[in-house]
């Protein structure tokens, strides 16, 4: 707080009084980005991650393919189709070179390539050795007899040296037959990881879970996300209705504690996604009011930054956005031009903001770069300044954020 003299002068009264009546109309400062398209023509993008040369790194859920398939848990009457056309991108930011060192991963989808089941997220250990998650979202009793691939569900190591490879080193879903973390139907879709120490951690989005996997790779349950009662006004339903949570991205705190976003499972109820923290003993909820949460990141100055796949999936609205939550647990909302169907985010140390757009459809994914620039203050600002220079010093610059656009689409098949 800033300390003022008890005997004020004329004009520092004079001056405070045009500061209160111009603070009336410009509260806060606007946070200035310079936005751009890095890529696209990617195949369903989903978690990014940045290695310490600044390279991204793009879980690309695939396409899909021909057969076998399985019946969709979001999409009424469909199948998913098992190919090999999931992929690990690497995109330079600087040259913008974009190479495919892994592919032909395991990858379930629509006829279309839409709704992909993949690669689902990328993560650097300790050693800076990669480890990704390949997802399944369905029964995972399903896996071995119907689809024969038994790599879905399942963390994965990935070698990117002269031959690069990969290789499951823990079957997710085989721990979800056995153990049925939730109690409530037996689904898994392993979404997000981050290593942390000796310890890797996924977020099943099926299975409402965080689990832990040790350096032996052995499995263990951390903490299960509960049903919530909301209410709907949706004919035919109980009201209020148990909202599964859904859980998808996925953060390492700067104190060492891991924080989890959800999505909400049916009905999908605007403002009904909260921000999980789970400090290795107890899951706690940090921050609440959102709707279908996707993917989150710290930023270099500990700020929060959260990502929205969609605005109102019943409606039809799928136009994403993007939270920033401060120290103080104040929120603002980020102003980004075209998000829809978002699922990635990813946050470099020098606080450019990456996130993996319009993951839903094949061939349409992107990846969108927001570099952070100089605020310039406004015009009443630097007359305010200039008259308070004496009294109070440098004006800080707050951030405002208007409002993103509607765009709509469909829904992503998480559990």
């Amino acid at each position: 707080m800033t300390n003022f003299p008890k005997k004020l002068n004329w004009y520092l009264v004079l001056a405070t009084g045009l500061f209160t009546s111009l603070c009336q109309a410009t509260q806060v400062q606007a946070q200035s980005f310079t936005q751009q398209v890095l890529v696209d023509g990617l195949n369903s993008p989903r978690g990014i991650t940045i290695d310490s040369q600044g390279k991204l790194y793009i879980a690309e859920a695939g396409t899909g393919g021909a057969s076998p398939c399985i019946a969709s848990p979001s999409a009424q009457g469909e199948e998913l189709c098992y190919g090999a056309t999931g992929a690990i991108a690497i995109l330079d930011t600087n040259t913008l070179d974009l190479t495919k060192p892994i592919t032909n991963l395991p990858s379930l989808a629509l006829p279309d390539g839409s709704d992909a089941s993949g690669i689902h997220d990328l993560y650097f250990d300790a050693e800076g050795d990669l480890r990704g998650i390949i997802g399944l979202a369905g029964d995972p009793n399903l896996r071995d007899p119907v689809l024969n691939i038994p790599d879905f569900g399942t963390l994965i190591d990935i070698n990117l040296t002269v031959s690069p490879s990969w290789s499951s080193v823990a079957d997710l879903a085989a721990y979800e037959i056995d153990n049925n973390s939730d109690g409530g139907d037996v689904v898994s879709n392993p979404y997000s990881l981050v290593t942390h120490g000796n310890t890797t951690y996924v977020v099943d989005a099926g299975a409402n879970a965080l689990l832990t996997i040790d350096q032996n790779n052995q499995i263990d349950l951390a903490a299960v996300f509960p049903v919530t009662d909301v209410p709907t006004s949706i004919p035919g339903l109980p009201n209020p209705f148990p909202m599964q949570s859904v859980p998808t991205g996925s953060a390492i705190a700067p104190d060492g504690s891991i924080y989890v976003v959800e999505y909400t499972g049916f009905p999908f109820p605007p403002a009904e996604a909260d921000i999980y923290r789970w400090d290795g003993q107890n899951l706690s909820v940090v921050a609440s009011n959102f709707t279908n949460l996707i993917d989150l990141a710290f930023a270099p100055d500990g700020n929060l930054y959260a990502l929205a796949y969609a605005s109102n999936v019943l409606a039809g609205d799928f136009s994403g956005s993007l939270w920033r939550i401060g120290n103080n647990g104040s929120r603002s909302r980020i102003a980004v031009d075209g998000l829809q169907f978002s699922t990635g985010l990813a946050i470099s140390d020098s606080g450019s903001i990456y996130i993996a757009n319009n993951g839903y459809n094949a061939g349409l994914g992107e990846i969108i770069e927001l570099e952070p620039r100089e605020v310039i203050p406004e015009p009443s600002t630097i007359v305010t300044s200039v008259l308070l220079s004496v009294a109070f010093g440098v004006k800080k610059r707050f951030k405002k954020i208007p409002p993103l656009q509607k765009r709509a689409g469909v829904l992503i098949n998480l559990r």
